[in-house]
């Protein structure tokens, strides 16, 4: 069974420019469908920060992954049609999904769309992060991640395309040659770019030893994307870096300083990239570098959009990151931002946030309406003295 949800027929004179999309989660039939509709929003967001039009959301109920598809043959048939008649130009799987599955899931749709493509949540990430990332460094991270996510498909467009080229003497077919050779320049361009990363990463740890040494304090802003992490940078920083409503607008970690009167010495203050759930481990490993702010830091700032209806979700998506980047001992101050569009009667928001997280002392705060700013710079400074 199947829903579809979300069909658009008004487009504005630009949207030629950009990417029709259509968003497939797979969900179990014992879900109710309110709530995949919810999974599905956080993928419309990535899909709009990519640039894309969110042609049409559909939510299949099945007992099991596809083994073949991923999706089955009757919604492949389905989607078809669709992608013919709304001339889609990729279709988003709401998972991680293997190579072999995506491989075959491309060739099906050929028919309708010879151009479509077939992405799973992974390749959508990357190719938001493409757009953002300014950086040397951010690049490298984000051209290891996609080669280490597709690198497997080479291997899977072995038995398919590859293998049709035929075959050669003693049985070796040219189509293995050329899988081989594929595969091996493949590792030899991940290794390359790994050492010059690696140099980068040596470089910056050099740079935050060097301060630590110098007896510079560091904090830095962590969270889940679009929680409002570079909102409090600039507040706190004097700053003004872009602050958008959108996902993964910060890539690189950028630095600010802030002077505590308590301290009587500047800090120094780093916004990092957003976390996101369903990230796998060589993203997260990739990444490293740019968070290795987080990981020198005296302080964490894990900034928390408090009107969030899936605030625990996230603040578990963190926690657990953290914990894989093995910093989660590190000291953590909550800070529960947007309490300007929380409802008049926020008391039992608050008493659940103190009744949960006393233990990372839970603060309230709006940037926009500059509330709760001078108590934040009042808790930077006493957990730094101690």
């Amino acid at each position: 069974m199947s829903i579809v949800i979300g069909l658009i027929s008004h487009y504005k004179h630009n949207m030629a420019l950009l990417k029709k999309v259509v968003l497939i989660d797979v969900v179990d039939p014992r879900s109710p469908t309110k709530d995949a509709i919810k999974e599905l929003a956080e993928l419309q967001a990535l899909v709009k920060t990519f640039g894309g039009i969110d042609i049409a959301n559909i939510i299949q109920h099945r007992t099991k992954i596809d083994k073949n598809t991923f999706i089955g043959s009757g919604k492949v048939n389905e989607l078809k049609e669709i992608i013919r008649l709304k001339q889609i130009d990729i279709v988003i799987i709401n998972a991680i999904v293997n190579h072999g599955q995506l491989f075959r899931l491309t060739q099906s749709f050929w028919p309708a769309n010879r151009l479509i493509q077939v992405w799973d949540r992974v390749d959508l990430i990357l190719n938001i992060f493409d757009r953002h990332a300014r950086t040397a460094e951010a690049k490298l991270q984000i051209e290891i991640a996609r080669m280490q996510h597709m690198g497997p498909r080479i291997s899977g467009l072995g038995t398919t395309y590859f293998s049709r080229q035929g075959g050669g003497t003693g049985g070796r077919g040219q189509g293995e040659t050329n899988m081989e050779l594929m595969k091996r320049h493949w590792k030899d361009h991940i290794k390359a770019k790994t050492l010059t990363l690696k140099k980068l990463t040596d470089n910056r740890q050099r740079q935050l030893d060097n301060r630590r040494n110098n007896g510079q304090k560091t904090v830095s802003i962590i969270g889940y994307t679009n929680a409002g992490k570079t909102a409090l940078f600039n507040r706190l920083t004097g700053k003004n870096k872009i602050v958008k409503d959108a996902l993964f607008v910060t890539l690189d970690s950028t630095l600010g300083k802030l002077y505590l009167s308590q301290l009587n010495q500047e800090i120094m203050i780093s916004d990092t990239i957003g976390f996101i759930k369903n990230l796998p481990p060589s993203l997260v490993e990739a990444f490293r570098s740019t968070l290795l702010e987080s990981s020198n830091a005296d302080l964490l700032l894990h900034v928390i959009d408090v009107t969030d209806d899936k605030m625990d979700v996230k603040i578990k998506v963190v926690e657990e990151l953290l914990k894989e980047m093995g910093i989660a001992d590190k000291k953590q101050i909550y800070i529960f931002n947007k309490i300007d569009i929380l409802p008049k009667n926020n008391k039992l928001t608050k008493k659940y946030i103190t009744n949960n997280f006393s233990l990372y002392n839970p603060l309230y705060i709006s940037v926009k309406d500059d509330v709760g700013i001078e108590l934040v710079k009042e808790t930077i400074s006493n957990n730094l003295l101690r």
